[in-house]
């Protein structure tokens, strides 16, 4: 198949990004280079790819000192070129939730684009009227943001299990890892893990605009029971996970993935999830982690841990959310709707 992989140009993308969209664009394009496909990915000039890089612009664009107004021209300019050489492609598959949308009616060439972000109410207006162009979903929850979505696919994300290897002997902490903001409800995991008498490392970005460090995060810890260790790159993280005896998960949202969660149970480390978006998906409750609805389940949670096999963490993670897994979903959409497409020119 000849696909173009079409992702924003704010961030390079590459298969080891701490990213998550650009990390999964990267895995994608790699793993379809490697299985003999012919694709070109449309991002930023910088991204790291197996495959055929059509980057634009030649500058980081993600630079704080651009204006808003310049990163949103490169950007449409670079889906436009994608478009202007849709000819050249079976199939493009779109990373933008919206944006492709006003240039994939112009061409012959399908587009199918996954949905990364949750939708917004301001959203929703404009891509109301897009309801018809084919697009994926990370989770079955997802859909209920926008059931009246033509979607003709749902694919679990898919990680590389070894990358994200097994251990069978963890140390003595819980984990609670990713973006500290109010939403990830990170101040939960750390009111449960005081409650059970377990210590807590948390790693991740904070935000200083928002106030939720300073009010929620900060004044808990103490170094010792609740220690923050800052972010995280691949490698970090990697060992933070391997050796936790879980995973806390309190999200606060309807999180469309939550790709920690599955990176966790690849090392064989089970998670407790608030019962929100995609994590009854995710999580099979009493096998491979604990599904909650407060801190005081959370906190019984965490106590019985040990009842969880991690070596069940990691068949789950094998069955269900492998990138072989994966790339293969991806690939069968893609040859249905080349196939659907050619049948209705």
């Amino acid at each position: 198949m000849r696909i173009a992989q079409l992702a924003s140009n704010v961030h390079p993308v590459n298969a080891k990004s701490n990213l998550a969209i650009y990390s999964h664009t990267g895995i994608l394009t790699d793993s379809f280079a490697e299985k003999g496909h012919e694709v070109t990915l449309f991002g930023a000039s910088d991204s790291v790819t197996k495959a055929k890089l059509h980057g634009f612009p030649p500058v980081e664009i993600s630079d704080s000192e651009l204006p808003e107004s310049v990163r949103r021209n490169y950007t449409h300019s670079l889906i436009s070129q994608c478009y202007n050489n849709a000819a050249d492609f079976d199939i493009i598959h779109s990373h933008f939730t919206l944006l492709s949308s006003f240039y994939s009616g112009m061409v012959k060439t399908p587009t199918v684009s996954s949905v990364h972000t949750t939708i917004t109410e301001e959203m929703k207006p404009l891509l109301i009227k897009y309801k018809d162009n084919r697009y994926i979903s990370f989770s079955l929850s997802q859909r209920q943001q926008m059931p009246e979505l033509n979607w003709v696919a749902n694919v679990y994300h898919g990680i590389d299990t070894n990358l994200f290897t097994f251990n069978d002997t963890p140390k003595d902490y819980f984990l609670c890892i990713g973006r500290i903001t109010e939403v990830k409800g990170i101040h939960h995991a750390i009111q449960a893990a005081k409650a059970a008498g377990v210590r807590l490392l948390i790693a991740g970005r904070s935000y200083a605009n928002e106030g939720y460090w300073q009010k929620f995060i900060e004044p808990e810890i103490d170094g010792i029971n609740i220690r923050y260790v800052g972010e995280a790159d691949l490698e970090r993280k990697i060992e933070l996970f391997r050796n936790a005896k879980g995973l806390l998960f309190p999200i606060q949202w309807d999180e469309v993935f939550g790709l920690v969660m599955i990176e966790a149970m690849s090392c064989g480390v089970p998670v407790i999830g608030w019962n929100r978006g995609s994590v009854p998906e995710v999580i099979q409750d009493g096998e491979t982690g604990y599904v909650i609805n407060s801190v005081e389940e959370m906190t019984e949670a965490i106590k019985k841990i040990g009842n969880i096999s991690r070596s069940a963490c990691r068949k789950r993670v094998e069955k269900l959310f492998s990138v072989e897994k994966m790339v293969q979903g991806y690939l069968n959409v893609y040859e249905r709707i080349i196939s659907k497409n050619k049948k209705t020119k």
